[in-house]
């Protein structure tokens, strides 16, 4: 028996096992006989230990495969201690602008209070503008408020709340319409194994206390109207959104078991129907008047002298706190006797006004009045004005503004701003785009669209101050130190390529035999034969937008009229309005026929309401609104869809919508459906040129399915969605010409993979040789490979990987081989870290087995 100290740690080890009493960081050496092997990274989380009890040896049980619960977060721990022992009135308070309003950007709104962290709306692409704005850990946000039940609103709530509850926030709670008590309902369905409390509080609940002071809501109703625009539509949607699979306008069920149970329905007695009674709904928004608790000024320690005061104790809090205190000669001291000037309570107002209907509910508000100027210290300091450009305009509401004085400042969020964001994106494509033009398209951003921006409307008396509001700009509320932009960023693509002119000459070298061996070929996207099928990837991450990768959604381009969306992520439409930019976006939407669904996890469909709404104004502005939208999705995603339809926002889901079951277009399961397709599947197939559109059961979660797409011209296409690799979709799509297959981790990773049921890369790529794909695209990347996935051998064939942003055509597939040279060394840093990463892991792994070895031998 040996005995060793390393460090703090205490290690015994014997020939041939080895006992460690404390488990901290330190190396660990491994010893047989009387000889030094190896040195071996021992880090905490070490998942078998032996361990001494009463001076004998003895091994600790190996850690089970069941994920242990996780400890209560810190910040969670700070909040309990202070509720216990009295709250922290007087934090540091910041506000900060989130999204500016532009349509790639909704309006929102953040409080920076002490440990807590409140968000004034929530749309579609928070969790990726939180990231980028610099906040990694989210842990802090437990108070979302919302000024309407819009998806503009709303449409980033679901997965916020799904990544606090993964950090260990116990509860969520939405302020705002009584009508976010339906939202949630809807959305459980569509999150059930996720096991979400959330808990909603209406604006009827009265003010609503935080560590700085008191929010309280003011509720706003239009003077035209009492029901939801389009309420009838929803209404009428809301009779079938109990049951997905049985109102008439859904795919049928197929099967002999479902035709069996078709039939036993159709031989029951009918009886009266009973219809849920909708209660009418008033046109509504939120406002928030937010206060911040008056400030006691400090203690004056000469006046404490002077009144014979103990300098040091509790009763010195309490003073600040405003209670009297006695000394020990019965002389009462009162807390002006020792304190300074104190600082007065600061009040600002979030504020949405959507239309012209508001403005005499907003500018006859009794609780905003009292907030005008000539109210002593309670003058608003700033006012967001979450409004469109007509409202901000109007000249009533201009009136209004007046009336609080040239101190305060209205800051104004809406989609006249010039405020781009994701420049993390920006910085990517301006290199990338340096490999190809075509392939990888400067980004459009608002400044080089916009002539003009929302600059302060004429006031010719400055009797009030308003500007526009740009992300991630910052105001100091306490202690007062204004705005600052430090924050906010700016699109400079010198520095972006300056940074590329750094690089070593390993990559200027290998960019120039990229060059070279391209000879100057034509880009296909000038050639309209060579162009189409095209296909933009708006999202190649998994689970959670990141920086550099949004989640999951292709675009498939069809024709220069035909088009279908392959999943479609968070922040799907912010990706294309990017893309495309504000011009030709509507182009682009106006010529989609088709969502697929590849399943109901949130990462593959949570932008797809925003979508739907999209393309019903296009509709509309265009005299089209006759048309059809074709969604292919699993089962759940039905009644998720018409529950938010009758009761959040309309959708038109009965009108516009045609919702078609993965399983009733499944190759395997419907003969019946391929020989005779219905009156939907046959539409879908006439719109876009399709002689087949197979779905193919995959494993996954349930109901989870890859397609098959056959085009009259010849052309196939498989993608996978989220699986393992499937024998029954290297079938299916036998010869195609090109196989776009999730690669979520590197090869090594087989527990992980099998766990989440995922593919590895190599995988992924036997997939497309199996199948005898002409090419094989990598996409669906675990957020680790942000820049670049990690490659344990040398890729070969005809295999590429794939970039948000991303725009190629079949004809220009056999270029992407020659990139990957060129983003090693591109990313050679990022791969660096990669390979560290990947020898702790196999560092671990070995000590692992090192343990089981001893565990079997004792």
């Amino acid at each position: 028996m040996y005995r060793t100290s390393i460090g703090k740690c205490l290690v015994f080890f014997s020939r041939p096992k080895y006992v460690v009493t404390q488990c901290n960081n330190f190396k660990l050496t491994q010893v047989f006989g009387d000889n030094f092997i190896e040195q071996i990274n021992l880090r905490q989380n070490l998942r078998c230990l032996y361990v001494t009890h009463n001076n004998s040896f003895k091994m600790a049980s190996p850690v089970s495969g069941k994920k242990s619960e996780k400890p209560q977060l810190r910040v969670v721990r700070v909040r309990e201690k202070k509720s216990q022992y009295g709250s922290d009135k007087w934090p540091t308070v910041s506000l900060q602008i989130i999204g500016s309003g532009t349509k790639d950007s909704t309006a929102s709104v953040m409080i920076i209070a002490g440990t807590n962290r409140m968000i004034f709306n929530c749309g579609e692409g928070m969790q990726r503008l939180l990231l980028e704005n610099g906040i990694k850990s989210m842990s802090k946000f437990q108070h979302l408020f919302f000024t309407r039940l819009t998806w503009d609103n709303v449409g980033g709530t679901i997965g916020m709340a799904i990544g606090l509850k993964a950090m260990g926030v116990p509860k969520v709670c939405l302020h705002g319409s009584p009508q976010l008590e339906q939202f949630t309902q809807a959305f459980q369905r569509i999150v059930k194994h996720e096991n979400l409390y959330v808990e909603t509080r209406p604006y009827t609940d009265g003010d609503i206390d935080i560590e700085a002071g008191v929010i309280t809501p003011v509720p706003l109703f239009a003077s035209t109207g009492t029901q939801i625009e389009g309420s009838s539509d929803a209404a009428s949607s809301q009779s079938s959104s109990s049951s997905s699979a049985s109102s008439d306008d859904s795919e049928p069920e197929m099967g002999q078991d479902a035709i069996d149970k078709r039939k036993a329905r159709s031989n029951k007695p009918s009886g009266p129907s009973k219809k849920r009674r909708r209660v009418a709904t008033p046109n509504l928004t939120v406002a928030y008047v937010c206060k911040l608790h008056s400030k006691p000024g400090k203690l004056l320690m000469n006046k404490i002298k002077e009144f014979g005061v103990r300098p040091h104790g509790p009763h010195l809090t309490d003073l600040k706190k405003g209670i009297p205190h006695t000394t020990e000669d019965g002389r009462v001291v009162k807390p002006e006797d020792v304190l300074g000037p104190s600082e007065p309570a600061i009040y600002f107002i979030v504020l949405e006004c959507p239309s012209e209907d508001y403005i005499e509910a907003v500018t006859t508000n009794e609780v905003f009045s009292r907030h005008h100027a000539g109210n002593d210290s309670d003058t608003a300091k700033i006012v967001f004005h979450i409004s469109p450009q007509e409202v901000i305009d109007n000249s009533s509401y201009q009136e209004w503004m007046k009336k609080f004085g040239p101190s305060t400042e209205h800051v104004v969020l809406n989609q006249s701003n010039n405020s781009p964001i994701h420049f993390g994106a920006h910085r990517l494509q301006t290199k990338l785009n340096l490999l190809h033009q075509g392939i990888f398209p400067q980004l459009l951003t608002a400044s080089t669209e916009k002539d003009k921006t929302c600059a302060p409307t004429d006031q010719g008396d400055d009797s009030f101050r308003l500007q526009e509001g740009e992300t991630f700009m910052l105001y100091h509320l306490r202690p007062d130190l204004g705005w600052t932009r430090e924050h906010v960023p700016s699109d400079n693509v010198k520095e972006y390529l300056k940074e590329v002119e750094e690089l070593p000459q390993e990559f200027h070298s290998s960019l120039e035999d990229l060059k070279n061996s391209l000879e100057i070929l034509p880009s296909s996207h000038g050639n309209i034969n060579n162009k189409y099928p095209e296909l933009v990837f708006t999202g190649t991450g998994s689970a959670v937008p990141m920086r550099d990768r949004n989640v999951t959604g292709i675009l498939l381009n069809v024709s220069e009229t035909q088009s279908l969306l392959l999943d479609c992520g968070d922040g799907t439409y912010g990706q294309l309005y990017r893309f495309y930019g504000s011009k030709h976006v509507d182009d682009i939407i106006a010529k989609l026929h088709c969502i697929f669904v590849s399943h109901i996890h949130l990462d593959h469909h949570s932008g797809l309401i925003q979508i739907v709404l999209e393309w019903n104004r296009i509709m509309d502005e265009r005299g089209e609104s006759n048309r059809k939208l074709i969604i292919v999705g699993p089962t759940s995603l039905k009644p998720w869809l018409a529950m938010y339809d009758a009761e959040c926002e309309p959708l038109r889901f009965k009108r516009s919508i045609k919702f078609i079951d993965l399983r009733a277009l499944s190759y395997f399961e419907n003969d019946v459906v391929r020989n005779s397709p219905s009156p939907h599947v046959k539409s879908l197939l006439e719109l876009l040129d399709l002689t087949q559109f197979d779905t193919v059961p995959v494993r996954h979660c349930f109901n989870s399915h890859a397609v098959v797409l056959t085009h009259r011209s010849g052309w196939k296409l498989a993608y996978s969605g989220d699986c393992m690799p499937s024998h029954k979709l290297v079938q299916v799509g036998q010869n195609a010409d090109v196989l776009i297959h999730e690669a979520t981790l590197e090869d090594g990773m087989n527990e992980e993979a099998f766990e989440k049921r995922h593919s590895m890369i190599s995988e992924a790529i036997d997939v497309g040789n199996r199948m005898n794909a002409k090419f094989t695209l990598l996409t669906h990347f675990s957020q680790r490979y942000m820049r670049i996935p990690y490659f344990k051998s040398e890729v070969k064939g005809q295999v590429g990987i794939t970039y948000d942003n991303m725009r190629v055509s079949f004809s220009e597939l056999p270029i992407l081989p020659k990139f990957l040279p060129v983003l090693n060394h591109l990313f050679a840093d990022k791969i660096s870290d990669m390979i560290k990463q990947r020898h702790k892991k196999e560092e671990r792994e070995y000590l692992e087995n090192l343990a089981k070895l001893a565990e079997k031998s004792s």
